[in-house]
């Protein structure tokens, strides 16, 4: 899934950059999940993508975030 350039803003919350989109599915009803938000592995990266495009987020921070998981 792609997040085109007008399917996200970009802002400052609480001193720390922001990127806002809409979630992407909402479960269904009558599923177990109906009415949570539910971000699929396509877009998780496509968010990271975006966030790094912007710079929201830095490369070190997702290098940072792959040690911690490695040591779980």
């Amino acid at each position: 899934m792609r997040i085109s350039e007008d399917e996200f803003a970009l802002d400052v919350i609480d001193g720390e950059p922001a990127i806002i989109t809409q979630a992407s599915v909402i479960g269904q009803p009558g599923s177990e999940w109906e009415g949570s938000p539910i971000f699929k592995k396509t877009y998780l990266l496509e968010l990271i993508s975006r966030s790094l495009e912007h710079e929201v987020i830095k490369p070190e921070d997702i290098q940072s975030l792959i040690r911690v998981a490695k040591k779980l």
